[in-house]
C-alpha cells in the first residue's frame, strides 16, 4: 500500500507523469507537513515564551504581595501591642481615679469637674482657631 501512493504500484499508474510524479506529490506533501510542523512549534516556542514571560511577572508580584502582607503583619502587631499598653494606662489611671475618688471629699471632685470643663473649653478653642486658619 505504501508504494502504491508513492506511485511504484505496477502497470497500473495514477495518469500522466508515471511513478515519478508520484514522488514528486509526496515529497511536496511532506515538506507542507514539515512547514506547518515547524510553524506550529514556532508558535508554541513562542506562546511557551510568553507565559514564561507571564509566570515570572506573577512570581514578582507574588513575592511583593507576600513582603506586602509581612509588612502589615508587623505594623499590625505593633498596633495591637501599643493598644494593650494604652489599655493598661487607661485601667492603672480609672483605677487611680476610682481610690482618689473613694479617699477624697468633694474638693477633689471639684477639681476634676473643673479639669475636665477647662479641657473641653480648650479643645474647642483650638478647633475653632483651626479651621479659621485653614
Amino acid at each position: 500500500m505504501h508504494n502504491m501512493r508513492r506511485g511504484g504500484g505496477g502497470g497500473s499508474g495514477s495518469g500522466s507523469g508515471g511513478g515519478d510524479g508520484g514522488n514528486r506529490w509526496g515529497s511536496a506533501s511532506d515538506r507542507v507537513a514539515e512547514t506547518n510542523r515547524r510553524l506550529l512549534e514556532q508558535q508554541n516556542d513562542s506562546s511557551i515564551n510568553t507565559l514564561a514571560d507571564q509566570l515570572g511577572r506573577l512570581k514578582e508580584l507574588s513575592i511583593d504581595i507576600n513582603e506586602e502582607v509581612a509588612d502589615q503583619n508587623r505594623m499590625l502587631d505593633g498596633m495591637g501591642n501599643q493598644m494593650n499598653s494604652a489599655s493598661g494606662l487607661l485601667n492603672e489611671t480609672l483605677g487611680k481615679l476610682g481610690t482618689m475618688l473613694k479617699s477624697g471629699g468633694s474638693k477633689h471632685m471639684v477639681y476634676l469637674i473643673g479639669f475636665v470643663v477647662f479641657s473641653f473649653i480648650m479643645i474647642y478653642w483650638i478647633m475653632t482657631h483651626k479651621s479659621q486658619a485653614v
